[in-house]
């Protein structure tokens, strides 16, 4: 098996030649904002796994940039719309809706406007936000009439076409169970649904949108008829031959075109392909790309205006539309979510490009659909040109894609599009896959990593909205410690108009995300962040200091308002002969390693001595339910499922007795007394609270307030701690 040295990790391609040494002396994001890096100095860089995992989805780097951007930015004819350029939002739920409300919420009219004035040229709305005011037959309405549902809705078509936009709603089906089981419903129902979804496109078109997008792809209601493994009917609806299976999606377009006429625009949602990945190579009955390229003819042949492609499983949901997150664990490209690895050269019709995380997964598929149909063909699932400009220009420059679907990049930066198009790419906030946004499912808010607004705008936390206010008295602000907390925190102060000094008692900017980038692997582009936070900080006009201690004296000598201190968590050590995690950069590590911990960072740890072909244990007195608990719950997923299908055992509510350099001593759950050896033992604790400096400053009488360092968490709750404290300072 080929293993990486600590040397080859830590330094090389992922972090220069200067390498790591410990945590207080961490690479940064360069020693002054000036001198910042390119915006895909780590996108460029080639993950490494041992061979037994690498021979699955070879990588290859994904970060280059030749600065054009002319693809993207040529117009294109859809329908009876001229697209501005090739650039749109896919539907995604939003939660900027108010449930049961009778009318349409500010926070949804700024977060699509937004989309649309910062340069987007399509925006699909989410299923759910306009269904209560009849634009969807399967949902209830909460409006009086008909006729004021229309009225509510068309304030969404009216914001967004303010800012140069096309704009209309996504329609679903509903999932299996709602509206419910397509082998359920008699052919009378089914012509009544036509019918009804024919009704609510006309509602849609006198609402002012420019299309309505129909969902028939992962496994929702419509796609239930086209896929054999669901539809099990025997009469002309059902999977016995390719026309009875595509019927009801035809009928359906045909239905909308004959209700709304030629000039409402028809989009289309479908599966390219699809694989059973909780079973792998089960899968007979699951929709190839010939059959696929069948159903796309058929519905442009119907009416159809545009065919928007992802995949289908029937297991994990996220498998259908993000494929970054079949990267997430350190050196399995390709996980499923349970354990196993994908083959792209197999699965899926071996139409997926699997060697880039994920990136710009379906855009070989979508050249499959595009050869049998005359209408544009787009796709979404990580298709960010922050991230990778030229291979995202360059599928559509050669004819493989022609619309480029986004969430999550839009999310983290609305006007990404203007950005680009005036050629400030290092300017825009980079999407790091983090998956914080689509946390429901654990019961966790749904936030960005990145951008400290999204789903916060219009709660109680920023009642205002989202944009910032400039300070009616702008002072003197002092921050220590230029982590992202740190960083954060300044930028906000300077852009409301603050005077800002950034200080660090380490040589650089970035504090732990260089250390965070290392160890997790180049797939969450956290080194682009660093360099991000640089490039704004130089832009913002903050003063760097970096190699400066903070005490309360050298506070008063800058004469601060404020003293915001984002100097982070502090590391809890317990015992001697172990690896710390402020050593772990530096240190040996055995072939046989004990983590000591179970949290975000002794997960992404373990994630990496495994990649190295080391044997893994981890020991925590938490529980089940706090293993990995910081991190989100799709890679949660993932990951999780990956290490404990390669060996990784974890031991929950322990006592720890003792701990030395090569055993630990602890009781188990059911209180049974074991001691473990090792060539190894890190110790990676929960972060402590680190307020020393916050009491010193406090008492000698300075305005000091905490950002982060009384909570330590994670890299988005340190964000957006040092948001929330310049946002209202």
């Amino acid at each position: 098996m080929t293993t990486l040295s600590r040397r080859q990790f830590f330094g090389g391609a992922l972090l220069g030649a200067a390498g790591l040494a410990t945590s207080s002396a961490l690479v940064g994001c360069g020693g002054s904002p000036k001198t910042s890096k390119s915006a895909a100095s780590t996108a460029d860089a080639k993950p490494d796994a041992p061979a037994s995992w690498t021979q699955l989805n070879p990588q290859e780097s994904y970060g280059a940039n030749s600065t054009d951007f002319s693809a993207l930015f040529s117009e294109i004819k859809v329908g009876t719309m001229t697209l501005r350029n090739r650039l749109c939002k896919s539907a995604a739920g939003s939660d900027t809706a108010v449930k049961k409300s009778t009318t349409i919420s500010q926070n949804s009219l700024d977060y699509y406007g937004r989309f649309a004035d910062g340069g987007t040229a399509l925006i699909v709305l989410e299923d759910g936000l306009l269904a209560g005011f009849g634009m969807n037959p399967f949902r209830k309405m909460v409006v009086d009439s008909v006729e004021a549902g229309i009225a509510e809705a068309k304030r969404v078509a009216d914001r967004v076409h303010e800012g140069g936009a096309y704009v209309g709603p996504q329609l679903g089906l509903g999932t299996p169970t709602d509206p419910g089981d397509c082998n359920a419903y008699t052919v009378d129902e089914l012509k009544k649904m036509i019918t009804d979804v024919a009704e609510a496109a006309l509602r849609v078109k006198q609402a002012g949108f420019d299309f309505i997008e129909i969902k028939g792809a992962t496994n929702d209601g419509l796609n239930q008829f086209v896929s054999r493994h669901m539809n099990h009917r025997t009469d002309e609806y059902g999977a016995e031959t390719e026309e009875n299976r595509v019927r009801f999606f035809t009928e359906i377009i045909a239905g909308i075109r004959a209700a709304c006429g030629e000039d409402f625009n028809i989009l289309v949602l479908i599966n390219g392909a699809e694989e059973n990945d909780v079973e792998l190579g089960n899968n007979d009955t699951f929709i190839t790309i010939d059959e696929s390229k069948a159903l796309a003819k058929s519905l442009v042949a119907a009416g159809a205006n545009l065919v928007q492609v992802r995949v289908g499983t029937n297991g994990q949901e996220a498998n259908c539309w993000a494929t970054d997150v079949q990267h997430a664990p350190t050196g399995a490209h390709g996980a499923t979510g349970y354990g196993t690895q994908f083959d792209f050269s197999s699965h899926f019709s071996g139409v997926l490009d699997g060697s880039h995380e994920g990136l710009g997964a379906f855009i070989p598929m979508a050249r499959e659909i595009k050869s049998v149909v005359d209408v544009p063909v787009g796709c979404a699932s990580y298709m960010d040109p922050r991230i990778a400009p030229d291979l995202i220009n360059n599928a559509v420059a050669n004819g493989d894609v022609d619309l480029v679907f986004m969430n999550r990049p839009l999310t983290v930066q609305p006007d990404m599009a203007n950005l680009l198009k005036e050629g400030r790419i290092d300017e825009v906030r980079p999407c790091t896959r983090c998956f914080h946004c689509h946390g429901k499912p654990y019961g966790e808010d749904e936030t960005c990593r990145v951008n400290p607004t999204t789903q916060f705008a219009y709660t109680k936390e920023f009642p205002e909205g989202y944009d910032l206010t400039k300070a009616e008295n702008p002072l003197n602000v002092l921050v220590v410690g230029a982590g992202p907390a740190g960083m954060e925190a300044a930028i906000t102060a300077a852009e409301r108009g603050h005077k800002v000094t950034l200080c660090d008692s380490s040589s650089s900017t970035g504090g732990m995300l260089r250390f965070a980038d290392a160890v997790k692997g180049p797939r969450e582009h956290l080194g682009t962040l660093c360099d991000y936070f640089a490039k704004q900080l130089e832009l913002k006009g903050v003063t760097v200091k970096t190699g400066e201690t903070v005490t309360a004296d050298s506070a008063k000598a800058e004469n601060p308002d404020a003293v915001i201190v984002a100097v982070g968590g502090k590391r809890e050590s317990r015992y001697s002969g172990t690896v710390s995690m402020d050593g772990f950069a530096s240190a040996e590590i055995g072939s046989n390693v004990i983590v000591l911990g179970a949290n975000l960072q002794a997960i992404d740890v373990a994630q990496k001595l495994l990649a190295e072909g080391k044997k893994v244990t981890l020991i925590t007195e938490g529980g089940a339910d706090t293993v990995d608990a910081e991190q989100s719950y799709w890679v949660r997923k993932y990951t999780k499922a990956n290490l404990f299908a390669h060996g990784v055992k974890v031991w929950c509510d322990c006592t720890i007795d003792d701990a030395d350099e090569s055993s630990v001593t602890f009781k188990t759950a059911t209180g049974i007394q074991k001691t473990l050896s090792a060539d190894t033992v890190v110790e990676c604790f929960d972060m402590q609270p680190n307020t020393e400096l916050l009491d010193e400053l406090k008492a000698a009488g300075i305005n000091a307030i905490a950002a982060g360092c009384d909570a330590p968490s994670n890299i988005q709750t340190a964000i957006h701690a040092g948001y929330k404290v310049a946002r209202y300072l």
